[in-house]
C-alpha cells in the first residue's frame, strides 16, 4: 500500500528506529533509501531490513538543492499509490488501518502536525516522549501519486506547491527526532556545518547547522521540566 522514500548520510544511530517504525505502522511497505555516501553503518543495517539503496553523490557535500530533486522525482515511478517522502528523523504517526479509512473519506494528501522531540536522559528512542510543537515542521510528508501529480517541495523541504486532487487531511501528528541528546545535538550540527555545499552557504540554506555548542547547552538547559509529554 505505501513506499517509503528517504535521504540519508551518517543515521546508523536512527535507521533502525525510522525503518521499524514505518513498518510497524505500514507492514508490508517498500523502503527505499537514498544514500549520500554515508561513512558510518547506515547502509550496513538499511540493507539487514532489505531496505533499498540507492547512492547519490555531491562531492561531500551536503546540498539542499539535490535533496530537493530527490524528493521531487524520487516516488514517480513508485509501484504503490501512497508514497512517504520524508527524513529519517520525522515518523509520521498515522498506520495503515487509519490511512484506508482516510482514502475512504476521499484524502489525497496528509499535512502532519510537527513536534520537536528531546531526549534529555540518555532514554532510549522509543522513551523519549517530551517536546514541543514547531508549525516550521507541519510538512507535507504523506500523498497518493495517482493523484498528485508534482509535489514541488522547496529549499529545506518545509514547504510544497502541490498540483493535482488536493483534499488535504491535517488531523495527524509528526515526530521530529532531531534532539536525540546534548551531545549528539552538537557533534552532528558542527559535522554538517563543516559539509555545507557552496550553494547551500551562498543562500544560507540549512543555516541553522551554525547553531554553536553554547546555544545547543542553552537551548537543552532552557526546556529541562518545561517541556510537555507528547507521547
Amino acid at each position: 500500500m505505501v513506499t517509503v522514500y528517504t535521504v540519508t548520510y551518517n543515521e546508523e544511530l536512527i535507521i533502525e528506529f525510522f525503518i521499524n517504525h514505518y513498518r510497524k505502522k505500514f507492514p508490508n511497505c517498500k523502503i527505499v533509501i537514498f544514500d549520500n555516501y554515508s561513512t558510518d553503518r547506515t547502509v550496513e543495517i538499511a540493507k539487514s531490513f532489505g531496505c533499498e539503496i540507492i547512492f547519490y553523490d555531491t562531492n561531500n557535500t551536503f546540498s539542499d538543492r539535490k535533496i530537493i530533486e530527490i524528493k521531487n522525482g524520487c516516488w514517480k515511478d513508485s509501484e504503490t499509490e501512497w508514497v512517504i517522502v520524508c527524513d529519517c528523523d520525522e515518523l509520521i504517526q498515522i498506520n495503515e488501518e487509519q490511512l484506508k479509512k482516510e482514502e475512504k473519506n476521499g484524502y489525497t494528501i496528509f499535512k502532519f502536525n510537527g513536534y520537536n522531540l528531546m531526549n534529555f536522559n540518555n532514554d532510549t528512542l522509543e522513551n523519549i516522549s517530551y517536546g514541543w510543537p514547531d508549525e516550521s515542521y507541519d510538512k507535507i510528508l504523506l500523498f497518493n501519486k495517482t493523484q498528485i501529480k508534482e509535489i514541488n517541495y522547496n529549499y529545506g523541504c518545509h514547504e510544497s506547491n502541490p498540483i493535482g486532487i488536493l483534499k488535504v487531511c491535517k488531523v495527524y501528528d509528526m515526530f521530529h527526532y532531531k534532539f536525540l541528546g546534548k551531545s549528539y545535538a552538537i557533534n552532528r550540527y558542527k559535522k554538517f556545518a563543516e559539509r555545507l555545499s557552496d550553494e547551500n552557504i551562498k543562500l544560507k540554506l540549512s543555516w541553522h547547522y551554525f547553531t554553536n555548542e553554547e546555544e545547543i547547552n542553552r537551548l537543552y538547559d532552557n526546556n529541562e521540566g518545561f517541556l510537555n509529554k507528547i507521547k
